[in-house]
């Protein structure tokens, strides 16, 4: 990065923290807006800051404050904003309010025009791309549970269109928007079935594997076909983790500097990194067989965690899918876990599943109807799950079968617990079987790294991860357990106050 970038961003981040500073509730945020642009039409209508409320949104979250004050400006220089934020900050209802704030009901009359060639094309006012099916259904829900009724009324998010029954399998319909899977999107553009000169915003959501780990570029085509519409009122917002601003505005720059009417320089960057220390690391090393595995899942971690916290839900990742489906066979056969069982309270979730099948399985899980899931990375990518206190790692998660730790996967999976203010417990098993079987020339490569070599990694990322200790662990566990309940309690307070008022 250019010094006078860096520069630049460095004043903006000054910018945002003293924002973030002066904001305590929505209000404060349409207060900021209207001293930025005294002219500007659109404010934040208390209908709005009302229903927010209601939906246990009672104040911004920090991401929030930092990024809606300028995403709710109806002019901007920037066309492209980047949101850089761990999972669980709040990053969605961060894209969703723009969509909602500046949605106007003259759109209606634009939502549909006929082609040349007779077909009835779709012109949606927002798209939001995913990564992956199992995200499409929790965005429509946080989406529509953000709309205000007002809203709904005019046909926001719950209408009908012709296309439908083509796109409902690889995407979700939310009125004037359409959340989808990038490849799904782009076929639909390129039969002239989604027409993108009406369009407002394009959300590319878990840019992380939405576009970094997207070999087709489907992302960047569409975007393409954005530039190329004739529309010039858009503006383009990427989410993400990991991926820091140089990268990904290069990676756009290579792409797409062939495009004239694009100002790569524009960008808009916001970093809210914090240390996320309401995750409590643990780690269990003195695991030798998978026996010894099983027998540590079920009679300790699983049945001494419900012992103490009878309804917390916990979540178990694998590195391979074969290890899922053997550990949940072995599992639901242990007489330690016989009333969790009898009650069908354990579930499983990998890639291979009937689509259907697993949003049924998820939303069971999200419900509280199921209390253990066993699944693969698939889950560890944005899911959104608030009553989740303990995750574990069945083995580290590695960039290879026996290669360094991949810290970026770690992060992904232990975010599904201690979301925005809650707290929970991270615990990964090392697996030694694994490395014992390894070859003695292959224990030599420098890729390889043994079990140790993790544990320092940790450490230079400065993480507190603790050694497992029975009591020291379990007291931990209940601590954030009752923590969430207190919290838990609280917000129906709150939400009672509201609905009194």
């Amino acid at each position: 990065m250019q010094q006078n970038d860096q520069e630049e961003i460095q004043a903006q981040m000054f910018k945002h923290k003293k924002d973030q500073e002066n904001i305590k509730s929505w209000l404060d945020i349409d207060n900021i807006i209207k001293k930025r642009a005294p002219n500007q039409v659109k404010t934040f209508p208390k209908e709005l800051r009302d229903h927010l409320k209601k939906k246990h949104y009672v104040e911004p979250a920090p991401i929030q404050k930092m990024v809606l004050p300028y995403l709710l400006l109806e002019k901007t220089t920037e066309r492209f904003v980047y949101i850089k934020s761990p999972t669980g900050t709040g990053k969605t209802l961060a894209f969703i309010l723009p969509l909602l704030f500046f949605f106007d009901k003259d759109y209606l009359q634009n939502q549909y025009q006929q082609s040349e060639d007779a077909k009835l094309a779709y012109y949606p006012y927002g798209l939001i791309l995913v990564s992956q099916h199992a995200l499409l259904k929790q965005i429509r829900d946080d989406f529509d549970g953000a709309t205000p009724d007002a809203l709904k009324e005019m046909g926001f998010s719950n209408i009908q269109i012709k296309i439908q029954k083509k796109i409902r399998t690889n995407s979700q319909l939310m009125g004037m928007c359409l959340c989808g899977i990038p490849q799904t999107l782009l076929q639909l553009m390129q039969k002239k079935e989604i027409n993108l000169k009406n369009m407002r915003y394009i959300v590319v959501d878990e840019a992380d594997n939405t576009i970094m780990n997207d070999p087709n570029s489907y992302v960047l085509q569409i975007i393409q076909k954005l530039l190329t519409s004739g529309n010039f009122n858009y503006k383009i917002i990427v989410c993400g983790a990991t991926i820091d601003m140089p990268s990904l505005k290069a990676h756009f720059i290579q792409k797409l500097a062939h495009q004239q009417n694009m100002n790569f320089y524009d960008f808009k960057y916001f970093d809210y990194q914090i240390e996320l220390d309401n995750i409590y690391h643990f780690y269990h090393d003195q695991i030798k067989t998978k026996q010894q595995m099983v027998d540590f899942l079920a009679q300790v971690v699983i049945a001494e965690t419900f012992d103490r916290c009878n309804d917390t839900q916990i979540m178990i990742f694998f590195n391979q899918k074969i290890d899922c489906t053997d550990i949940y066979s072995t599992l639901i056969n242990d007489k330690n876990l016989k009333f969790l069982y009898d009650q069908d309270k354990i579930c499983e979730i990998i890639q291979v599943q009937n689509r259907e099948e697993q949003e049924k399985t998820i939303q069971q899980f999200r419900d509280k109807a199921k209390l253990i899931m066993l699944c693969s990375d698939l889950m560890g990518r944005g899911m959104n799950f608030r009553n989740v206190r303990l995750v574990v790692n069945y083995g580290v998660p590695r960039v290879s079968p026996y290669g360094r730790i991949d810290m970026r996967r770690y992060d992904q999976r232990v975010g599904r617990t201690g979301r925005m203010e809650d707290r929970g417990v991270a615990l990964t098993i090392f697996k030694y079987v694994l490395m014992k079987n390894i070859s003695p020339e292959l224990q030599s490569n420098p890729d390889i790294q043994q079990e140790s070599g993790i544990l320092e990694e940790f450490k230079s990322k400065q993480m507190d991860v603790k050694k497992y200790e029975s009591n020291a662990f379990i007291k931990q566990l209940i601590d954030v357990y009752k923590e969430q309940k207190e919290l838990q309690a609280q917000n129906e307070i709150n939400k009672q106050k509201i609905q009194q008022k």
